[in-house]
C-alpha cells in the first residue's frame, strides 16, 4: 500500500473510534441529564447529576470537536446548572463564562460542521439562551451596548428558520420576551419591535398550547400589548399557577409555575 493511503486508513479508523467514544459518552450524559432532578431542595436540583452530564458532554466533545449534539446539549446541561440547581454564586459565574465560550466556539465553527438541521437548531437556540444567562447578570442595556442582544435574536431567528419545534417552541418564547423586554437603542439594537412579542407568543402557543412556558409567555405578551384581553390572560396565568409540573421537566415547571403566580401576586405558600 501507498504510504499516502495507509495515513487516510488510519485517519479514517481514528475518527471511527472517536465517534464511538463520543456516542458513548452522549449517552451517559443523557442518563444523567435524565435524572437531573433526582434530589430537590426548595424547588431547586442539587447539582451532582447534572455536573455529571455535563462531564459526560464535555467528554463527547472533547472526542469529537465537530459532534452538534455534543455541542448543544452540553450548552443545554450548563444553563440547567445556572438556573436550576443551588449551585453557589462563584460556581455559577463559572458555568456562565464557560457557556458563553462554548456557545461562541461553536456558532464561529459551524459552517464547517455536518449534521441535521434539527441539531443545527438546538445548537443556535441554546447559544442564545448561554448569552442571555449572561445577560440576566450585567444587565438588558449592557449587552444590547455590546451587541450580544443581537446575537440573541439573531440566533434565535436562525433556530426558529430550521426548526420551531425546539424546546415545543422556544424560539418563539425567547424572540416574544427580547421584543417585549429589551431597550431599542438606534443602530445596536433596532430591530427590536414591541409589536412582535404578541405574534410570536401566540405562534408559541399554537405550536404548544400545552407547555407552560408558552401559556405563561402569552399571558405576559397579553397583560402588555393587549388589555382588553386582560381575562384570557388571568386564564392562562391561573391555569399555568395550578398545573402540576411535569416529572422530566420538575424543576423547569416549578420555576415558570412560580413566575405565573407572582404574576397573580399568590404566594407559594397560598397556593398550597
Amino acid at each position: 500500500m501507498r504510504p499516502s493511503f495507509i495515513s487516510f486508513l488510519a485517519s479514517a479508523v481514528l475518527a471511527l473510534a472517536n465517534s464511538g467514544v463520543a456516542h458513548a459518552q452522549i449517552e451517559q450524559g443523557d442518563r444523567a441529564w435524565a435524572m437531573r432532578a433526582e434530589v430537590i431542595d426548595e424547588r431547586l436540583a442539587t447539582p451532582a447529576r447534572i455536573e455529571d452530564a455535563i462531564l459526560h458532554y464535555r467528554a463527547a466533545l472533547e472526542a469529537d470537536p465537530l459532534s452538534l449534539e455534543a455541542s448543544w446539549k452540553l450548552l443545554r446541561a450548563l444553563h440547567y446548572a445556572i438556573d436550576f440547581t443551588n449551585l453557589d454564586d462563584q460556581a455559577k459565574d463559572a458555568r456562565v463564562a464557560d457557556a458563553v465560550e462554548l456557545a461562541s466556539a461553536s456558532i464561529e465553527g459551524l459552517e464547517a460542521r455536518g449534521g441535521k438541521d434539527s441539531d443545527r437548531a438546538r445548537l443556535f437556540f441554546w447559544s442564545a439562551i448561554a448569552w442571555g444567562t449572561r445577560a440576566q447578570r450585567v444587565g438588558l442595556l449592557t449587552i444590547v451596548r455590546e451587541g450580544a442582544a443581537g446575537r440573541m435574536h439573531d440566533y434565535a431567528e436562525q433556530s426558529l428558520a430550521l426548526d420551531p419545534s425546539v424546546d415545543r417552541g422556544g424560539p418563539l418564547r425567547l424572540l416574544s420576551r427580547l421584543h417585549a423586554t429589551l431597550p431599542r437603542v438606534p443602530f445596536i439594537s433596532g430591530w427590536v419591535d414591541r409589536d412582535q412579542a404578541l405574534p410570536l407568543a401566540e405562534r408559541g402557543y399554537a405550536l404548544d398550547a400545552a407547555h407552560p412556558g408558552n401559556r405563561l409567555i402569552l399571558a405576559l405578551a397579553l397583560l402588555d400589548q393587549a388589555p382588553e384581553r386582560m381575562s384570557e390572560a388571568q386564564e392562562l396565568l391561573e391555569s399555568v399557577a395550578s398545573a402540576e409540573a411535569r416529572a422530566d421537566f420538575l424543576v423547569e415547571d416549578l420555576a415558570i409555575r412560580e413566575q405565573a403566580r407572582e404574576q397573580l401576586g399568590v404566594s407559594s405558600e397560598d397556593s398550597q
